[in-house]
């Protein structure tokens, strides 16, 4: 993924003698729909769960339009964006495993390190200055938490794909902005817990994931 995007961006920068190369700032109501399920230390009981929500995330972004009007860009998320949260409670049904404890489990879920190679191209319709996007996207999925056994999970990065429409318009001072609502479908991933004193740890099972979003954004050309 990271030689791609090195391509992408290399090819970007060579042709941008010939056409107008843009950066600019993004805002998206980002929309998410996720499950997964957790299996506890030696006990390997099974607790399923599934949770939505939307979280708003920022981004830049630098592109490079190309022959017929097609544009091809990167977007970053330069921070670690907070996307979830979770606080519940657990009982210990681990009884042969001392080390292990009940009480409230917390944290967040932040996405970090968001990269996403976008195509964008115009087409015909009613809509004028629509476009049709496709995307491929690598995010690493962080996790900050208090567990009450005193487990610790590590980050993994993921990948996704991503198509939408959206509009394109000048603004008044010489820039330009789009609207672009978007769906994305990311890769699931296994976050393994810490071992214990017992040499046991939980793990968590990341289904594939959805997300969808709208986003407004402003940029100019040089």
């Amino acid at each position: 993924m990271k030689k791609i995007i090195l391509t992408a961006l290399g090819m970007m920068f060579i042709a941008s003698s010939a056409f107008a190369a843009s950066m600019g700032v993004s805002g998206t109501a980002l929309y998410y729909d996720a499950s997964g399920t957790e299996t506890t230390k030696s006990s390997s009981e099974a607790n399923s769960k599934s949770d939505t929500g939307v979280a708003p995330i920022a981004s830049i972004f630098i592109e490079n339009e190309f022959g017929a009007g097609t544009i091809m860009g990167l977007e970053v998320v330069p921070y670690g964006a907070k996307v979830a949260d979770f606080d519940n409670a657990r009982t210990d049904t681990d009884t042969d495993d001392a080390s292990d404890t009940a009480g409230n489990n917390k944290g967040d879920v932040n996405f970090k390190n968001l990269i996403t190679l976008y195509l964008e191209q115009p087409m015909d319709g009613a809509i004028d200055g629509g476009f049709v996007r496709f995307g491929i996207s690598q995010v690493t999925i962080e996790t900050d938490e208090e567990v009450a056994t005193g487990s610790t999970y590590g980050d993994e990065t993921v990948n996704g794909l991503t198509i939408g429409f959206g509009k394109k318009g000048d603004t008044a001072n010489g820039g330009f902005y789009k609207i672009v609502a978007e769906v994305s479908r990311f890769e699931g991933a296994t976050f393994d817990g810490s071992n214990d004193s017992d040499s046991v740890k939980n793990t968590i099972k990341l289904d594939d994931f959805n997300t969808a979003g709208i986003r407004f954004s402003v940029g100019k050309s040089f």
